[in-house]
């Protein structure tokens, strides 16, 4: 059996509001980010806690004074939570350059954050192969470090941010290991533990999550022929659990995933020789890109076919953000060459407050086909 404390100290992780992080990670500076080109080894070097902010399905309060109900439920969801005063916790935000909605975040964040926090955005380019683009990158990164520090009160040193790149590679590392056996655990849980890595120190991430490593490999696995289908799940965030609960009730299994806050977040290792900047400045040119990105080697009408053949899924659950054009874009991509390859697919929008009964009737009847 499956170490259940560990789990369940992962899970309570991945659903604790980040109005409790003091209480539960005291001597920790949560920072707080909204995307994956943030780079959280560079947060961690200068003394602070990486953690990811969610959104959820909650009513919203304040937002609509500040953006409009055409803009992603990421982005308005995670606002109100600062209007509502809900990470007055978090000891600022780092934002990426990536989508029009996310940028103006940034800027909406500095207007209404409390006035002790900090707020920065790192201006990863749009053209990863751009001549310019790693000079480019390096020297946004290390501006970045330096405000950072500066905020923190410390002092940028190479070997403080080796040292994080290390505990960051180690979780990729985990978390590749764990993706191996994703099929000893359920859909719900093995996402929690996904969330639990951005939602909590890496130093406690890791040692519980290598902990619980030992003990799945004495769990039986999933049949060789498991009659349940199995689904890729392709998206940006997934901030609604029980998407996966309806997954799961519905006698499906997840074979793989590229999703922002899922297995795209964990993609390869940085390293830690060498230039410590130019090696993140690497990673970050050079893994597979989101859709606000363009790299000339990635090819986004195949790419998620290619993923989902690789593991062996017998349908693509596409969960977009409603109103998120630039994964709606390669949605539209992507169609033709599923098509072809005769991959049967479908998309949930996801709304801020979803039915859940609607979702379930579109995913029993995808379900039931494959």
């Amino acid at each position: 059996m499956a170490d259940r404390q560990s789990l369940s100290q992962l899970i309570a992780a991945a659903r604790t509001p980040l109005a409790e992080f003091a209480g539960r990670y005291p001597g920790h500076r949560p920072m707080g980010y909204l995307c994956s080109y943030v780079p959280e080894e560079i947060i961690h070097a200068a003394g602070f806690t990486p953690v990811r902010i969610r959104g959820d399905s909650s009513p919203l309060r304040y937002v609509d004074a500040h953006l409009q109900s055409f803009t992603c439920a990421l982005c308005r969801s995670t606002l109100d939570q600062l209007l509502a005063g809900q990470l007055d916790a978090l000891a600022g935000a780092v934002f990426a350059h990536t989508c029009d909605t996310m940028q103006a975040q940034a800027d909406l964040w500095k207007m209404n954050a409390a006035g002790t926090q900090f707020v920065d955005t790192v201006m990863q380019p749009a053209h990863l192969a751009a001549p310019g683009a790693r000079t480019y990158l390096m020297a946004e990164l290390t501006r970045l470090w330096q405000r950072l520090c500066d905020a923190a009160g410390t002092t940028p040193e190479e070997e403080q941010l080796r040292a994080s790149i290390a505990l960051f590679d180690e979780t990729r590392r985990l978390v590749q290991s764990l993706q191996e056996l994703r099929q000893r655990l359920s859909v719900p849980d093995y996402f929690a533990i996904l969330d639990a890595a951005q939602a909590m120190p890496r130093e406690t991430f890791n040692t519980l999550l290598a902990h619980l490593l030992v003990e799945l490999q004495d769990t039986p696995p999933a049949r060789q022929h498991d009659p349940k289908p199995s689904l890729f799940l392709v998206g940006a965030v997934l901030d609604e659990p029980r998407l996966l609960d309806l997954i799961q009730d519905l006698g499906a299994r997840v074979a793989g995933d590229d999703l922002c806050t899922g297995s795209r977040h964990f993609h390869g290792v940085v390293g830690s020789q060498g230039d410590p900047i130019a090696a993140l400045a690497d990673y970050y040119l050079e893994r597979p890109p989101c859709p606000t990105k363009y790299h000339p080697s990635h090819q986004p009408a195949t790419y998620p076919l290619e993923q989902a053949r690789e593991a062996r899924s017998d349908g693509v659950l596409f969960v977009v953000e409603k109103f998120c054009e630039p994964h709606a874009f390669d949605y539209a991509l992507v169609m033709p060459a599923l098509d072809q390859a005769g991959l049967p697919y479908l998309m949930l929008e996801m709304e801020q407050t979803p039915s859940l009964e609607a979702l379930r009737t579109r995913l029993q009847a995808f379900v039931e086909m494959l």
